[in-house]
């Protein structure tokens, strides 16, 4: 598949190459989660037992992602990727992102809601299923490297989850900390619903609270050992007096970690991102203003986190040690 970054199209022969690039990708991506939901491609490599699974086998071999060898088989680099087990993660965001696609097309039926309330239930479920890794990631990785919250959590911290969802960052995290409690966040009544039946069927119901609640409403003081704010899901209008109101929640010496969208790759990636983040009803947040926005919300220690690739920018911040 050739570059999608090309050079500005000088005519009509141009112009439908590039659109029909374009048509192309959509398949590659419906290409790979037949591959998965097969069973044809999983983290422990590639076997195809059809002709179909052949042929989706073969639009990834065009865009590099299987050898072409004989048999065909999975490229190293995407070998490497799916290793750690995020295969079936990764599959859902797919899943999301082609829903969201086709809803913003008009193809699948979209409410009346703005932003992530547009949305249908498969396509909430579909998000979800595919960030529950970063509540992993949060557990294992955010929770140990930064000052004071391992202790904290070994002895029964308590998480905020700003965006809930249906709650599979929230039942992720509480299952990587055993003595960890959540309390989950969430404007939008189907997400608090599914993110009950999430907890339930996890048997979490003891140790995750979940509100119907805007957190520019959030009326918790000095309450909360880390914070999670994902701004592509957090209106523009709001999200100042959101950074208040979660420094407020925070214990003194606590952290907020926010997520955004990747605005650092080429100039494809970020125009698709600035545009999914704004149909989303999000707040785009590029790596040269994330710090200051912070700093101006009290926040310090401000730094950025390494994420793995395809996963948000993370920044942490820390409320300092001083405040109450």
């Amino acid at each position: 598949m050739s570059d999608l970054t090309a050079a500005i199209v000088v005519d009509a022969a141009g112009a439908a190459q590039a659109l029909s690039r374009l048509e192309e990708a959509a398949w590659v991506l419906a290409g790979l989660n037949h591959l998965v939901q097969s069973g044809a491609v999983t983290s422990e490599g590639m076997t195809l037992s059809t002709s179909e699974d052949e042929a989706a086998a073969r639009m990834l071999a065009a865009v590099g992602l299987v050898e072409a060898t004989d048999p065909l088989q999975l490229a190293p680099g995407f070998a490497e990727l799916i290793s750690d087990g995020s295969l079936d993660t990764r599959q859902q965001g797919i899943i999301s992102t082609l829903r969201q696609v086709a809803t913003a097309a008009g193809i699948v039926e979209a409410s009346d809601a703005a932003g992530w309330g547009a949305q249908d239930d498969a396509t909430l479920r579909a998000q979800g299923r595919s960030s529950a890794l970063g509540g992993t990631m949060l557990a294992m990785y955010a929770v140990p490297s930064l000052a004071g919250l391992d202790d904290r959590f070994a002895a029964g911290g308590t998480f905020l989850d700003v965006g809930v969802g249906v709650g599979e960052i929230a039942a992720a995290f509480c299952e990587a900390l055993p003595n960890a409690r959540v309390v989950g966040l969430d404007v939008l009544p189907r997400a608090v619903a599914l993110a009950h039946q999430t907890i339930a069927e996890r048997g979490l119901q003891d140790r995750v609270e979940i509100r119907l609640l805007a957190v520019e409403e959030l009326a918790d003081v000095s309450q909360f050992d880390l914070a999670w704010m994902p701004a592509p899901f957090l209106p523009e209008s709001i999200f100042s007096a959101a950074l208040r109101r979660v420094f407020a929640a925070l214990r003194s010496g606590g952290w907020l970690v926010v997520g955004t969208g990747r605005f650092d790759g080429d100039a494809l990636a970020v125009s698709v991102t600035y545009w999914r983040t704004l149909r989303s009803g999000g707040t785009p947040l590029p790596p040269d203003q994330a710090p200051a926005v912070l700093a101006d919300a009290g926040f310090v220690e401000v730094m950025a986190l390494p994420s793995p690739p395809g996963a948000p920018a993370l920044y942490a911040a820390r409320k300092p040690l001083s405040e109450r």
